[in-house]
């Protein structure tokens, strides 16, 4: 990680996932795990959580750093390695669980935030394991439909990004398999960037 692009005010996506592709989630307790230690890291480093996906093998994470001392790098380290201890004594397994370290992108121009939230709410339609974002258990679109607040979510961010909680919503639940991304006339090059997973 490039320490000279973590300060406060920037914006991260964050992603991982299971070495050799497998998974690092098994069941709704592995699910459950991760979010809390999320919600714990995110308080403790005081990182603003913008928008969120957990599937089998991998996350996505939408991200704000909001104190110069308090570095993105050491909360996602944190949150990966309190995740493969919780793994490895569960399942009686030992080594990595991931397949490196954190991968993170330097999101500096605001026209792109609404375009990753969706990139990243989209994962479960694009893997047709569910045609909306909200039906998606372990994701930003789920908690602010399903959960009555203490979200993980920050949602004066999403607010910014799109307006009001009712837009919020109204957007998410448009979010379908019908759905295209390309409609977002954004720089194809950061596109392909935000895609390497």
């Amino acid at each position: 990680m490039n320490d000279k692009l973590y300060y406060a005010g920037t914006y991260h996506h964050i992603y991982n996932r299971g070495t050799l592709q497998t998974n690092i989630f098994f069941d709704e307790e592995d699910f459950n795990y991760f979010l809390n230690r999320l919600r714990k890291f995110k308080d403790k480093y005081e990182i603003k959580i913008i928008s969120f996906c957990l599937l089998n093998n991998h996350f996505h994470l939408f991200a704000k750093q909001t104190n110069d001392k308090l570095k993105i790098g050491k909360f996602i380290s944190d949150q990966l390695n309190a995740h493969t201890k919780f793994m490895n004594k569960k399942y009686n397994r030992t080594g990595v669980l991931f397949e490196g370290p954190a991968k993170t992108k330097f999101v500096k121009e605001k026209i792109y935030y609404k375009w990753i939230v969706e990139y990243i709410l989209l994962n479960p339609v694009e893997a047709k394991l569910v045609d909306n974002v909200t039906k998606w258990k372990y994701s930003t679109a789920n908690e602010l439909i399903v959960k009555d607040k203490n979200w993980i979510t920050s949602i004066d961010e999403l607010i910014m990004i799109y307006g009001s909680l009712k837009n919020i919503k109204k957007s998410f639940e448009e979010l379908t398999t019908n759905t295209v991304l390309d409609k977002y006339d954004f720089d194809t090059d950061l596109r392909r960037e935000l895609e390497e997973k």
